[in-house]
């Protein structure tokens, strides 16, 4: 992937099918282009839904499906949080370029991830069914 030192965008990866196949365009593959938000969306939820060692060389993943069985209260929304900022800064975003919110919602804990106040992913864990969700 390569960069450019702006944000937004400033980001050119390849285009990527919601079942991880590559996007071809006219014959090439497509990749995205550094004056949109798509490729830093792409990264950032594939961190959101990553295990912290998912990764094996990189520990990027916010680790939120290790949380599926705790209960839900505000010491979990803080955590989770944490867990998505240290994600997000770990040679990716700069700490304060983003912001990070949590909702608490008939059994669930819903969050969300700006930047330039932009929604650009949401990840929604619901303990009772042990499942969680990234969008």
């Amino acid at each position: 992937m390569a960069t450019s030192p702006t944000i937004p965008g400033g980001f050119v990866d390849f285009q990527w099918m919601s079942q991880g196949d590559l996007i071809l365009a006219g014959g090439d593959i497509a990749t995205t282009t550094p004056n949109t938000l798509a490729s830093i969306q792409d990264m950032t939820r594939t961190r959101l839904k990553a295990a912290l060692n998912g990764w094996q060389l990189y520990p990027i993943g916010a680790d939120l499906q290790a949380r599926l069985g705790d209960t839900i209260n505000q010491e979990l929304n803080i955590t989770l949080r944490r867990q998505v900022n240290n994600s997000l800064t770990n040679q990716f975003l700069p700490r304060g370029s983003f912001s990070v919110q949590s909702i608490q919602d008939n059994g669930t804990i819903t969050i969300y991830v700006y930047l330039n106040q932009s929604l650009i992913a949401t990840a929604t864990l619901n303990p009772l069914t042990g499942t969680s969700t990234v969008s």
